[in-house]
């Protein structure tokens, strides 16, 4: 949480491939460094380490904002949260694996050796995301040299795809855009939507071999079995991206993915059948993991301003990491979980109230916007406001709509 905003503006002011390289690469440090660790104090500070990383790597969602255009974020988020889900079912392959061959191997527990296997990779990302990452658009094309973007037809389409994706060349730090996001009340309402959902995320990342094991199953098959809600979170996470960009829709098909998330813990609450079970934690993460990518795109496409987007997505940061480390509380109540189950299936019908709030809130600010923009026209002339920049009006701007 304290490492998100400044990681945002040291993207900005530093060369932004070196910052996510390195992060990434101490983030498989830590990782590693978590199996060999003996004491409370090193675990400690390696998971300060790992958060510190963390925290820059979750500002992607910013940096791609810059790259792509917001009818195009859905999908291109989508793309790089896909390797999450992804993740969790090739983690349930690895675990099974572990648990049945490596177990005691060199002295190592099976847990151990998880954290070896999935850090070394991580390392060889953050090297490769070191020397290949391009960085932000407008450096790339006041560079002398830039690896990928080396003619001037492409250095002109970089601009212009920056400028259509609501961005300004060459924006600074503003720190009157700080004040101005704290004072938006889409920020604060957007950060709940989000964190709501990242909740039922967290607590499903961390807690569904739990769940699975206590449906019944054995610890080997509970892994071989979270394949499956995995499995259909990736596929779902590929096609609602894609559909939410293909329409330019993001509230509609949230609402529709919130109310399958409750449908889903619904029956986790109500039942005891195992497929029941099964199919209800399968219908949540199938909601959850494309919900939470239309929401990373979403707050980054409706603040004009690069540090009101920064401010913005910083507080979604705080609000999602605070909620889930609630969700640590919450889920204490084995074998059912009945207590966390409902304060999600709560938290998640204010959120369906939430994202129409903020869709109310939107239309009515584009529908002003329409109406001061018909009667220049009539007038026969042009508001003056116009010519002025998004970085000195953000959502001010005449020009600038919202999309929900």
């Amino acid at each position: 949480m304290a490492f998100e905003f400044p990681a945002l503006i040291l993207i900005r002011k530093l060369h932004a491939p070196t910052i996510y390289g390195f992060c990434t690469i101490i983030f498989g440090v830590a990782a590693i460094g978590t199996a060999y660790a003996t004491t409370y104090a090193e675990i400690i500070i390696l998971r300060l380490i790992l958060g510190c990383g963390e925290a820059v790597v979750q500002s992607a969602f910013v940096y791609m904002s810059l790259w792509y255009r917001r009818e195009e974020l859905s999908a291109r988020a989508g793309n790089v949260y896909l390797t999450t889900p992804l993740a969790g079912a090739v983690a349930g392959i690895i675990a099974h694996y572990v648990g049945a061959n490596l177990d005691g191997a060199r002295g190592l527990r099976s847990w151990q050796w998880l954290f070896i296997i999935e850090g070394i990779p991580t390392i060889a990302w953050g090297i490769l995301m070191w020397t290949l990452m391009p960085r932000l658009p407008d450096k790339e094309v006041n560079s002398n040299y830039s690896l990928f973007f080396r003619s001037e037809e492409e250095r002109r389409l970089i601009i212009l795809r920056l400028v259509e994706g609501r961005n300004v060349i060459d924006a600074r730090v503003s720190w009157p855009q700080v004040l101005l996001a704290l004072k938006d009340v889409k920020t604060w309402l957007m950060a709940y939507i989000t964190a709501s959902i990242g909740l039922a995320l967290a607590a499903f990342g961390v807690f569904l071999p739990t769940f699975i094991k206590a449906f019944g199953f054995s610890p080997l098959t509970t892994q071989l079995y979270s394949i499956i809600p995995y499995g259909s979170a990736f596929i779902s996470l590929i096609v609602v991206s894609r559909i939410v960009d293909s329409f330019n829709k993001r509230a509609i098909p949230l609402l529709i993915l919130v109310a399958i998330a409750i449908a889903g813990f619904i029956l986790l609450i109500t039942t005891t059948n195992r497929v029941a079970l099964v199919v209800g934690a399968t219908l949540i993460n199938v909601a959850v993991y494309p919900s939470i990518v239309i929401c990373a795109a979403w707050i980054p496409s409706n603040h004009a301003g690069y540090t009101k987007r920064a401010t913005a997505f910083s507080v979604l940061q705080v609000f999602i990491q605070s909620f889930s480390i609630a969700g640590t509380q919450i889920y204490n109540t084995p074998p059912r979980f009945l207590k966390g189950h409902g304060v999600l299936l709560g938290l998640l019908s204010l959120c369906l109230v939430t994202i129409l709030v903020v869709c109310w809130i939107m239309k009515k600010s584009n529908n002003k916007k329409d109406q001061e923009a018909a009667v220049w026209r009539e007038r026969g002339e042009v508001n003056p406001a116009e010519s002025e920049s998004l970085e000195t009006l953000c959502d001010a701007h005449p020009n600038y709509r919202y999309v929900y």
